[in-house]
């Protein structure tokens, strides 16, 4: 080879020089496209028109709500009316939240009302069809179909978890489950109703009163019924009552809870209108009236309320010094271990014995409570309220309540102290507690709401009227059957 330093490349094929004339047609073409794009992504006015409204779905009143994202599926475009029937008659609440759409449709005040009523009207005669046709003429357009107590049970916890309910929510659906109840089996003239005529101006006094508070509801009213006898009308903030020289029945509990679930105290923090919002519901558990109903009248089914939770509750009460709220949740929690101990022990009693005592044996509240007390004040009033709910629950060798005792300004009361925790054992040994009853028994002010104790007049008076400036007017209710 004449230069052997030189590397061999192999070449394919034969190199050809690009016209200009090629150049100029690819670049034509590219014009082209860019230019044909461009047109496509400009929509027409009417098209344009048509995508502004396609994320909204026409409403009842002609209005239109605005959906979230930019389609709209072939289920979300369903009429209105049809969604809301469709997800009451299911009661599937995943329903609303399958997407933001539905969710949009679903939350409005009326489909909150009608799920707050199914939730918790009891209706007493659920195989009665006129009472059926009346409840759906007041949910129309969605038929009145009566749920089993487990199923009701299920519907609490639902709408109770959900962010949209409030006390506001409850208290309009008391005044509906009570004119419900009032015109079905009241007023109304099925054969399960008395058929009660008003004199015109009760009718009148009748209306503005449910207009009122529901927790403000107390009154009589006169009438006859349907034999034309004399009849009167009692009104309460949990039930209603008819009373006759002719007729016996029970009183109508038109508003009932089976439950509060977990995450209702769990979530915080807790303002003064959740703990009214927790009065209300726990007002309507039904613990007195289970255990006075005949078996025949009792559903199939348990009050699940936890009482853990409930002493949560007690002790936050302390810590606020609110009387009012801690007397209430002491005398729900009498009942609620009444209820339990008789009923339901294998379900209901699940708290420790060293707390609350077994099933069989006497009520008990936490000995923490007592010392909470102490630490929170030095006044003895917010002390005599836990030793009016359980005195022998108190820790009678317990170093600080000794101290608290033997501090007082009220030297009667703390000399009287210390010589009951003493006595504290044998007290409990026994048998011999200092009140037959706690705050249940103390609200409906039975002969027994007296200590077993001469020497508790040293304080029992001023205790009378501390409870009369901080718990006027709260009275727990008892839900029994006359």
């Amino acid at each position: 080879m004449p230069n052997s330093n030189l590397t061999l490349i192999r070449v394919r094929g034969k190199r050809h020089k690009t016209s200009a004339s090629a150049v100029e047609d690819v670049a034509c073409k590219a014009r082209v496209a860019n230019r044909n794009k461009s047109c496509s992504s400009r929509p027409s006015k009417q098209s344009a028109k048509h995508n502004k409204h396609s994320d909204k779905i026409r409403l009842r009143d002609g209005s239109r709500a605005k959906m979230v994202g930019k389609r709209v599926g072939h289920l979300e475009a369903l009429p209105v009316e049809l969604i809301e029937k469709i997800f009451l008659l299911s009661l599937e609440f995943n329903f609303a939240r399958a997407s933001p759409a539905f969710g949009a449709l679903l939350s409005r005040k009326r489909v909150f009302r009608i799920l707050t009523f199914l939730a918790f009207y009891n209706n007493p005669r659920p195989d009665d069809g006129r009472s059926a046709a009346y409840i759906s003429n007041f949910l129309r357009p969605l038929g009145y179909v009566p749920l089993g107590p487990n199923e009701q049970k299920a519907l609490q916890a639902e709408v109770i978890n959900c962010r949209w309910f409030n006390l506001s929510l409850l208290k309009q659906c008391h005044r509906d489950v009570f004119q419900v109840t009032l015109q079905n089996f009241v007023f109304g003239d099925s054969p399960c109703s008395f058929g009660l005529v008003l004199d015109n101006p009760d009718f009148d006094l009748l209306a503005k009163h449910l207009d009122q508070n529901p927790e403000d509801w107390g009154a009589y009213f006169k009438g006859k019924d349907r034999h034309g006898q004399s009849c009167h009308l009692e009104i309460k903030f949990h039930r209603v009552g008819v009373m006759s020289n002719v007729l016996w029945a029970p009183d109508f509990l038109p508003m009932i809870v089976w439950t509060v679930p977990d995450e209702f105290f769990a979530e915080k923090p807790w303002t003064e209108e959740k703990f009214r919002l927790l009065h209300s519901l726990l007002s309507h558990a039904p613990h007195d009236f289970l255990l006075s109903a005949p078996n025949y009248l009792r559903p199939n089914t348990t009050i699940d309320i936890s009482r853990d939770k409930i002493q949560g509750c007690i002790h936050h009460a302390i810590t606020l010094e609110n009387v009012g709220l801690l007397s209430m949740l002491l005398s729900w929690d009498e009942r609620a271990y009444r209820y339990s101990s008789v009923l339901s022990p294998s379900t209901q009693n699940t708290q420790s014995p060293e707390s609350y005592g077994t099933s069989g044996e006497r009520y008990g509240i936490p000995g923490e409570h007592f010392v909470t007390a102490t630490r929170q004040s030095e006044h003895p009033g917010l002390f005599q309220v836990l030793l009016r709910a359980n005195a022998e629950s108190i820790p009678y060798d317990d170093l600080e309540i000794t101290s608290w005792a033997m501090r007082q300004e009220d030297r009667a009361f703390g000399e009287w102290l210390l010589n009951y925790m003493i006595d504290v054992p044998a007290r409990r040994r026994d048998n011999t507690p200092l009140f037959s009853g706690g705050w249940a028994t103390r609200f409906a002010r039975h002969p027994e709401d007296f200590p077993d104790d001469p020497d508790c007049y040293i304080w029992w008076n001023a205790f009378e009227k501390y409870v009369e400036e901080h718990v006027a007017g709260l009275e727990a209710p008892e839900l029994v059957m006359r």
